[in-house]
């Protein structure tokens, strides 16, 4: 059946399955119907959208919700489409949800008949005002159920960029999404408002009155716009990070708190784990880890998470990959580390930091997340191992120290001075002291140290040696190594000896 496939890989396309129902945005024929439609292909009859109700639409993404009443359930789908405000400067793209009644059996004449009749749009919005900062183009959305089985409570994660490809994520519900469609007027309609209103299903698959469907049909916008969650109505975060694709994973701490956790991808081909905890105003949010999904960096075009097996399934165009949910061996740092690093699907047990998934017993996992390292038996993080290379004056050298967390502040020290730092959020993976033209004085001990409120570890430590102290050592090592061996020599003789008696 046509509908299922796109005629091409680049076409804007949308197909959702709800049990016996196929709903799709793909053309029916290669060369007409040019104008997008979203419509029911599958079901008790076929329907599609007025073409004058969306402008140049990229689906994004659509879903059934079953509500309180059967004949009340909705499909609801996200898009963006061009701004019909034509000011220089609005932006090009707004984003917007639609919904429709699953129930929709068109309407009583022969222009609405074949027509979807509930379909209503609203703007979605996702800014900061304390920042000034608009993102206007949505990227992705990611429903996230309620655990109560409460629809309303149902969260939905979108994805936003903006013209300088920065992003946000935005949280909304569906209730606060349902409530728009059920009680705002109508954008440029200023009369009264036909009974049933526009957008209400209505039961025992009645049509909707002519009358009802013109309103809709020529005012399809609602006045009111759904805004994110909270009393503050602002993204949950935004970033200098272009995100393009979002999954979210609830899931619960051996301590007993939940967490909700975010996996974004970027334009570079990798993923961004970030961690949600708490609520509204008291919501914590950080970003924890980057993680390369393929052997060869590419575009990642789809994702998907398997949350009872806790997995990732990330494909490119030349690759699929799994990624666990629960990476724990990648923190270093000993205790301090582990839980510096946020993650909550890891702890540290038995001088490991391990998955709360792979051991028997609750696992130690940090309660303060302003200060985890004090959850730590030992009072500080063990010293980096010692590192020494010789080099000539005059000669150049740069020292590398890898950025594991994104939450600290790296620091070059060379004796008691600091040489470089590199604040959260640096562009490059690594913080880099770079020697130009050594010295006599730039010889001696350097040490990386990672700052981060109260917790201060030491990430590197080199010692940078003259090439005529680095040989004398050498010499004087090989030397020790030498006594050693003839120490050793002469111990299978001892051993022999006392065998003997």
């Amino acid at each position: 059946m046509r509908g299922y496939a796109p005629f091409s890989p680049e076409e804007n396309s949308l197909v959702l399955f709800e049990g016996d129902e196929v709903y799709s945005t793909i053309r029916k024929q290669e060369y007409n119907g040019k104008i997008p439609r979203f419509r029911r292909i599958r079901g008790e009859s076929e329907l599609y959208t007025s073409d004058t109700v969306m402008q140049n639409p990229q689906f994004i993404k659509a879903t059934v919700v079953h509500q309180d009443q059967a004949y009340d359930d909705k499909i609801y789908y996200f898009f963006r489409e061009d701004n019909p405000d034509k000011n220089p400067e609005a932006p090009l793209n707004v984003s917007r949800v639609a919904q429709l009644c699953r129930g929709d059996q068109g309407g009583e004449s022969s222009l609405s008949v074949s027509k979807w009749n509930t379909f209503l749009k609203a703007m979605l919005v996702c800014s900061d005002a304390a920042t000034n900062k608009n993102f206007n183009r949505l990227q992705d959305v990611f429903l996230l159920p309620d655990p109560s089985g409460q629809w309303r409570n149902t969260r939905v994660y979108g994805v936003f960029s903006n013209p300088w490809n920065y992003s946000a994520v935005c949280v909304y519900s569906l209730g606060d999404i349902d409530r728009v469609f059920r009680t705002s007027s109508l954008k440029g309609y200023h009369a009264g408002l036909p009974n049933p209103r526009p957008g209400k299903c209505l039961p025992d698959q009645h049509p909707i009155p002519t009358e009802t469907f013109q309103v809709a049909d020529s005012h399809p916008e609602v006045a009111q716009r759904v805004e994110p969650m909270g009393p503050l109505k602002t993204p949950l975060f935004h970033s200098k990070y272009h995100y393009q694709k979002v999954v979210v994973h609830r899931m619960q701490a051996s301590h007993g708190e939940t967490f909700r956790v975010l996996y974004l991808t970027t334009d570079r081909g990798t993923i961004h784990k970030v961690v949600e905890a708490g609520e509204q105003e008291h919501r914590l949010v950080f970003n924890i880890m980057e993680i390369q999904p393929f052997r060869r960096a590419a575009a990642i075009q789809t994702m998907s998470l398997d949350a009872d097996r806790r997995k990732l399934f990330v494909g490119s165009q030349w690759e699929v990959s799994q990624v666990p949910l629960d990476l724990c061996d990648v923190y270093g740092g000993g205790c301090h580390g582990c839980l510096m690093s946020r993650d909550p699907y890891c702890g540290w047990d038995q001088d490991r930091c391990v998955s709360i998934y792979s051991s028997h017993r609750p696992v130690l996992q940090a309660i303060n997340p302003a200060e985890p390292h004090k959850e730590c038996p030992s009072p500080k993080p063990d010293e980096a191992p010692l590192q020494k290379v010789s080099l000539a004056q005059n000669s150049r050298y740069y020292l590398s120290c890898p950025m594991e967390s994104r939450h600290a502040t790296y620091s070059w020290r060379h004796e008691e001075s600091v040489e470089q730092s590199c604040e959260p959020g640096h562009q490059s993976p690594s913080c880099i002291l770079f020697i130009e033209n050594l010295t006599a004085r730039q010889y001696g001990h350097y040490r990386c140290e990672a700052q981060e409120g109260s917790y201060l570890r030491e990430a590197q430590h080199w010692e940078l040696l003259p090439e005529d102290r680095a040989l004398a050592e050498q010499l004087m090592g090989r030397a020790g190594v030498l006594a050693t061996s003839l120490w050793l020599g002469i111990l299978p003789t001892l051993t022999l000896g006392l065998l003997f008696h």
